[in-house]
């Protein structure tokens, strides 16, 4: 791969993990939402599962806009580990800045309110999980800082393992035409 071609996958990939970083903070803003209007969960949960095909789609756009409709799965590959990375941060980074500066407890209350359903105790129970001790633990792991680093190590594990499925899908060989 030349600088140009790197240059290319660069400013692609950089444009495109913005984009996801828009679709998972969309999610996000939707999780949020369900304490006011719970059918935003089911909205939540969609743009989530969107991720792979958003990345599949504009991995497309990429190999044909700029690769002129072929590209190896290498070169897909580091394209979508390249777009999962930097959604990851981008992200994380937002979820950093609303934890820090917004959140002011919102978020850990509403899931210490879910989990102390009747429902939610029965959901501990099962799994082995004490309550009390799941309470406890519940505010270190609400801080922004580790909120934000464990759904950037979660993205990241997520994109790499989504990213060797989506370049072994949207990867295109040459084929006897002229470049």
């Amino acid at each position: 791969m030349v600088y140009e071609e790197f240059k290319q996958l660069t400013a692609y990939s950089r444009y495109d993990g913005f984009y996801l970083a828009i679709v998972w903070s969309a999610s996000f803003a939707c999780l949020l939402g369900t304490a006011f209007l719970p059918v935003l969960a089911q909205f939540s949960l969609l743009l989530t599962l969107s991720t792979p095909f958003f990345v599949a789609y504009r991995l497309r756009v990429f190999r044909e806009e700029g690769r002129r409709g072929v590209i190896s799965y290498r070169r897909s590959l580091l394209y979508c580990l390249r777009v999962f990375f930097n959604a990851a941060l981008i992200f994380s980074l937002l979820q950093w800045l609303y934890m820090y500066f917004i959140d002011n407890g919102r978020l850990l209350m509403m899931v210490s309110g879910l989990y102390s359903s009747s429902e939610g105790k029965s959901t501990l129970a099962a799994i082995g999980i004490p309550y009390n001790e799941f309470m406890a633990a519940l505010p270190e792991v609400f801080q922004p800082y580790s909120l934000a680093s464990s759904s950037f190590v979660s993205a990241i594990m997520l994109g790499g393992v989504c990213s060797l499925f989506i370049a072994a899908v949207m990867s295109k060989q040459v084929k006897s035409r002229d470049l």
